[in-house]
């Protein structure tokens, strides 16, 4: 419903609670997870650090092997976050730079650093720096890193025996939520919301990047019980973890499973169903209860498990991949009553379009998406460091300029 009091005071956390309402604010919400283009960060590039092994990047990897005891008294620390209050005080502000800067309503933030492994997972891999290669002891490759910056897991894990070795979730130890109570407080004050990432809440991602691909899919296949009761767990985590978020002033949660690539979805819609599904409504269901909202995150094609996604009960789905076949236009007509659509200003747009290019899109989003509600503008995915500045500053100022309510495209 169209808010008729134009005059009164909008702030980012009205603005985001009115598109998760499917309500209509001052203009339309914006959300980027992070913006990475070198001209305006050029510390951060989401290619150099990736995650190889659970929340470890190669480099982490390599200075715990280097001093053992690290680990342990970093462990320690993050117990009393009171130690961590200015600096969690200062992250936020850090973080958030750019978005603020550019007028963003909600970005992705870290609650703390979850604790679901066992110090025997650090002594048992190690990291060749002058080849980009993670092995563990025996001397398997488990993961890799190309010099053109890609990527390729191949599973530190194997068998179930293996998850057992390696796998000790903790949601009741507090660096899971060590930056939260003051990250909320220091949002409120600079008015932006942050939108908190936990992990487990599906499974399905997690389990790739542990076991990879085929052993992977081997175990739907062989072991179905094992896939059954090792998501369970990540979702009972993340259920904890979610809970003690919100029990700390923390409102909006975000995990993610990219479930698709270009053209269709990775899983078929009966594994959905039967591995992944039913945790995800239960972690819904509780954030629910206990007032929160779910935003969740899944790139590539996901058209044939859109109607199941929907009865998992997430409020906001993000990016809505245009090039993966992902119609937002079509989303908004079938499920636009019951689902806040996050996105989906196109990744190759920004990088190999012109501005025009970027004003046409972006006007076409705001026309047939945000019109009535239910909609956060957003890359559909982030801000990469390929996409060009000058497109970057025209998505800025279309939005600007053409997404204030009620919208009228000149």
């Amino acid at each position: 419903m169209l808010n008729d009091d134009f005059m009164q005071v909008w702030n980012s956390f009205r603005r985001i609670e009115a598109a998760f309402n499917h309500e209509i604010p001052d203009r339309v919400p914006k959300y980027e997870g992070s913006i990475e283009i070198k001209e305006l960060n050029p510390t951060i590039d989401g290619q150099a650090a990736p995650m190889a092994i659970l929340i470890f990047s190669p480099q982490q990897l390599n200075y715990l092997n280097k001093l053992p005891p690290l680990l342990t008294l970093i462990k320690h620390l993050i117990g009393h976050p009171r130690l961590f209050h200015p600096l969690a005080s200062i992250m936020p502000r850090i973080i958030s730079r750019l978005q603020r800067q550019y007028n963003y309503d909600m970005f992705s933030y870290t609650p703390g650093i979850p604790i679901i492994f066992t110090e025997r997972l650090i002594r048992d891999f190690y990291t060749e720096e002058k080849n980009r290669i993670i092995r563990h002891r025996n001397g398997r490759i488990v993961w890799k890193n190309s010099a053109e910056g890609a990527h390729a897991r191949y599973g530190f894990m194997q068998s179930p025996a293996d998850w057992d070795k390696y796998m000790k979730f903790d949601p009741d130890h507090l660096g899971n939520y060590f930056l939260t109570e003051a990250a909320v407080k220091t949002c409120k004050k600079l008015d932006i919301v942050p939108l908190f990432a936990i992990f487990g809440g599906a499974g399905f991602e997690e389990l790739c990047g542990m076991f990879g691909f085929e052993t992977l899919f081997k175990f739907f296949y062989t072991d179905k019980t094992f896939v059954k009761n090792a998501v369970k767990e990540m979702n009972d985590y993340a259920i904890a973890v979610a809970e003690g978020l919100l029990q700390r002033g923390g409102k909006y949660i975000y995990f993610t499973a990219d479930l698709g690539y270009t053209g269709r979805s990775i899983i078929s819609p009966q594994i959905f169903r039967e591995l992944f599904k039913p945790g995800m409504k239960k972690l819904c269901r509780r954030v629910h209860q206990l007032g929160g909202k779910v935003m969740f995150h899944s790139c590539g094609n996901i058209v044939k498990l859109m109607p199941d996604l929907v009865e998992t009960g997430i409020d906001a789905l993000h990016p809505i991949e245009k090039t993966a076949g992902n119609d937002i236009v079509q989303f908004k007509k079938q499920y636009g009553k019951n689902l806040t659509l996050v996105g989906n200003v196109p990744i190759p747009l920004l990088t190999h379009g012109i501005p025009k290019d970027i004003y046409d899109y972006v006007k076409y989003l705001l026309e047939n998406v945000s019109k009535d509600g239910g909609h956060i503008i957003s890359s559909d995915h982030s801000v990469t460091q390929w996409c060009k500045l000058t497109n970057f500053i025209a998505y800025y100022q279309a939005v600007e300029k053409y997404g204030q309510y009620p919208i009228k495209i000149s």
